[in-house]
């Protein structure tokens, strides 16, 4: 299962924590005392900027549910190794939606999956559906990926097919299929972002494309970062990456939960990043903005923030005039560090009233007043956690 990319003395807690976590939900009293919280907090999908999301394994999960409940202002979304809206809730926890075992019947599941969709949509838990044609969707699923089976991917393919109106091209249909990898479970990176070594060796932040479950998969000549960040933008973005140079923005996410909740019951680390080029930190210039989520173990409360500035996305950014947001989930819910796929933090976990999708809600509507606070003339990264309170 997802969390079992963990590497090192991380492997036996991962196991241990991802065959106890499928299927949970916190209902009742609790999801009614979430509901008035966040009702009257009212963030509104309005003031968000428009942006694209990508995630992996748990954090492609979340990027689905947040595609689904902010598809007013979310223009495209990429899912790599992750599972269709409520699938993770509505079949427990015998891992159909992970390595889905020989008895995972498809045909059955997704209607199900789309009464909860329609369910949460005519209770305004989630933006209306209709805004989902003609967005972007771009999916990754490893030939060697154990961890998350075909199947489920294309499960992912199914589910959004019709809603997005896709008409089965590329590059002008509205879904990308990328399944031509030999990788397995992971995020893939073509080698530019790994560091002087063999992946696999000491001195590379890689692991070989095709054998183990890890956070960056060297896949030559394989820039899924670029290829995802293509489709997403319609091909409105520059011929050539180049070196990131703008120090990260440290952005405390303390600030953007809901009124009653915490980071710790929201599974929510203590600080999210923000890497923007000087020029999009500033009144003049508005630059595309993309959040990505992390997978179980692969968060900064693990690896830091050397991962997410490997991921490959970061040298796109002066190219595309880009803004990457990367929130950050903690250990205090999941102790994989996992993103909440399975209603932990609340009943409405999967809606824009979840604990984590309000959070970064909130945060993508003061994104504008971070850059500008961030700019060459403004404060720097050290100061926001001050100035944001």
């Amino acid at each position: 299962t997802r969390a079992d990319c963990a590497v090192g003395p991380l492997v036996v807690m991962a196991h241990a924590v991802m065959r106890q976590r499928h299927g949970r939900a916190i209902g009742g009293t609790a999801a009614v005392a979430a509901w008035s919280v966040v009702v009257s907090a009212g963030i509104t999908s309005a003031a968000i900027p428009e942006h694209s999301i990508s995630g992996v394994s748990s954090g492609a999960d979340m990027a689905v549910n947040h595609f689904v409940a902010f598809s007013s202002v979310a223009s495209g979304a990429a899912v790599v190794a992750g599972a269709p809206y409520g699938c993770n809730i509505v079949e427990g926890d015998d891992d159909k939606c992970g390595s889905a075992p020989a008895d995972t019947d498809w045909s059955k599941i997704l209607p199900r999956l789309a009464e909860r969709l329609f369910e949460r949509a005519s209770h305004n838990l989630i933006d209306p559906l209709r805004n989902l044609f003609h967005k972007r969707l771009y999916l990754f699923s490893g030939a060697q990926d154990w961890v998350v089976a075909r199947s489920v991917m294309e499960a992912v393919r199914w589910q959004f097919r019709t809603l997005v109106g896709d008409d089965g091209s590329y590059p002008g249909g509205a879904v990308a299929v990328d399944y031509n990898v030999n990788a397995t479970h992971g995020w893939v990176v073509d080698g530019a972002t790994c560091g002087p070594g063999a992946p696999g060796s000491p001195s590379s932040w890689c692991s070989p494309c095709c054998c183990a479950p890890s956070s960056l998969l060297m896949c030559e000549g394989h820039d899924m970062s670029g290829r995802l960040l293509y489709h997403l933008l319609r091909g409105k973005m520059g011929a050539m990456r180049t070196q990131a140079d703008a120090p990260l923005i440290e952005v405390p996410q303390a600030p953007y939960v809901a009124q009653g909740r915490t980071l710790h019951d929201s599974g929510l680390w203590h600080t999210a990043y923000v890497y923007a080029p000087w020029k999009c930190r500033s009144q003049e210039m508005w630059c595309n903005v993309h959040v990505h989520y992390h997978g179980c173990v692969w968060g900064a409360e693990y690896t830091g923030t050397d991962l997410l500035m490997r991921l490959g996305l970061v040298e796109w950014a002066e190219a595309a005039d880009m803004v990457f947001v990367f929130p950050q989930a903690s250990s205090s819910l999941d102790k994989a560090g996992c993103w909440d796929w399975t209603g932990q933090s609340g009943e409405l976990f999967d809606t824009k009233y979840g604990a984590q999708l309000y959070a970064m809600g909130a945060l993508l509507e003061d994104l504008p007043r971070i850059l500008q606070m961030s700019g060459r003339n403004g404060s720097n990264s050290s100061a926001l956690e001050a100035l944001l309170v």
